[in-house]
């Protein structure tokens, strides 16, 4: 849908008619630059419904239904869609918003996208709420309505009696919702928890050093737990403000170079970093059980090293056990994750040099250019690409919940006191 204004730049005070991209939202922060001087006005929209749809723009408001004059400059965005607000023809791509996607995908990956799409935004909004009082019952060990909720909302035909059985619940609802919420395109974390799960239960039918390690951390990570499940649940809350970043998983080979000039129209950067940094420091503290699996299976203990490093690692920094690896650097913790066989994505999903650039003091979102950049890095990436990252973070995390949850389900006081 387009709503078309008839607007005064508060800069130039030059008029111009603004066409805006409009979809349901709960709240969307944009900007449309002046096609005079280039001035950015911001402005945001809300409203899941057309009846309640509010749009309000920082600038004066001729008309809102005026017809449009071939006398007057136009600028034509979406915020959902990357833009060329310079032209407003069917061509080049991203010049109509609206065609962009469909132009650049092409009709099969287009229809995919938009499948997914769809079923993110609505795992968020209506299964999401149901599985963060599931959640927050758990932790709060209110047993009486953790049941009632599994089983009248969540259809569970069982009752959870045991520590452990309504962990296991908990953290199963949670994935259920956070998958569909991540995608599948691109997507690795069912093979990631897959390997860990087959490495941690081997490891403790072999190695009894392995399970009183996971019992003892387990027992420790109850603050960890409670600030995962905070950070996943902002993520979902403002999931609008950084959805597009599936977009990127959709480009066949060289289709993102037709998207280098195009424009999202977004003024959320702030908010977006925070959810950004935050998830990237709390996944990087769920990286252990990885490391841990993989060293029991290896070398018969969870704290064993072995000889084998990553290069990046300084010969000095090389960790003796898990305790000595939890204070790492983060570079190094995801270096030591990202040596095993099928675990190589972690490089990419927590990309360190990335995480230095967007979290730089200087960094900020160029309204002019429509990119992120810093000091460090002047050319930056655009702000499409900085949500791609966004995304990678939140799949990093919702992935390693479900490995953190091998170390709860141990720690259960269900299974007697600790040796």
């Amino acid at each position: 849908m387009i709503s078309r204004y008839y607007l005064k730049c508060p800069g130039c005070a030059e008029a111009f008619d603004a066409r805006l991209g409009v979809e349901p939202t709960r709240g969307t922060r944009f900007y449309l630059p002046c096609p005079h001087c280039g001035l950015s006005i911001r402005g945001s929209m809300s409203g899941t419904e057309l009846e309640n749809h509010r749009i309000a723009i920082e600038c004066e408001v001729l008309s809102d239904s005026a017809p449009e004059s071939p006398d007057r400059r136009v600028v034509t965005i979406n915020p959902f869609v990357p833009s060329r607000y310079d032209a407003d023809t069917f061509t080049p791509m991203g010049s109509f918003p609206t065609m962009t996607l469909l132009q650049a995908l092409g009709d099969d990956a287009f229809a995919k996208f938009q499948s997914e799409r769809h079923a993110a935004l609505e795992a968020g909004r209506d299964q999401w709420p149901t599985v963060r009082m599931l959640f927050q019952y758990y932790l709060q060990g209110n047993t009486a309505m953790f049941v009632r909720i599994a089983q009248q909302q969540l259809g569970l035909a069982w009752e959870p009696s045991t520590s452990h059985e309504r962990t296991t619940v908990a953290y199963q609802a949670m994935g259920a919702v956070t998958t569909v919420i991540t995608g599948t395109t691109g997507t690795t974390s069912a093979n990631v928890i897959g390997r860990f799960s087959r490495k941690h239960f081997a490891a403790m039918k072999r190695h009894k050093d392995h399970l009183a390690t996971f019992r003892r951390r387990g027992q420790s990570s109850a603050a960890l737990e409670r600030d995962v499940f905070t950070e996943l649940n902002r993520f979902v809350e403002h999931h609008e403000s950084w959805e597009m970043g599936l977009l990127g998983r959709f480009f066949g080979p060289g289709g993102k170079d037709a998207f280098d000039d195009l424009v999202l129209y977004r003024d959320e950067f702030s908010l977006v970093r925070d959810l950004y940094q935050h998830g990237f420091e709390l996944a990087c503290k769920c990286l252990w059980p990885l490391v841990a699996a993989q060293n029991t299976v290896k070398r018969g203990s969870p704290d064993d090293f072995g000889a084998v490093h990553p290069d990046r690692v300084p010969e000095k920094k090389r960790p003796r056990n898990l305790d000595k690896f939890d204070k790492l650097p983060n570079a190094f913790k995801i270096a030591y994750v990202a040596q095993v066989p099928g675990w190589e994505p972690f490089e990419s999903l927590l990309n360190n040099r990335r995480r230095n650039t967007i979290g730089h003091a200087t960094a900020h979102h160029d309204l002019q250019t429509g990119r992120v950049v810093s000091d460090e890095s002047p050319s930056g990436m655009t702000y499409l690409e900085f949500l791609g990252e966004v995304l990678g973070v939140f799949e990093a995390l919702s992935t390693l919940v479900q490995v953190l949850r091998a170390s709860r389900v141990a720690s259960s006081p269900d299974f007697g006191p600790f040796e």
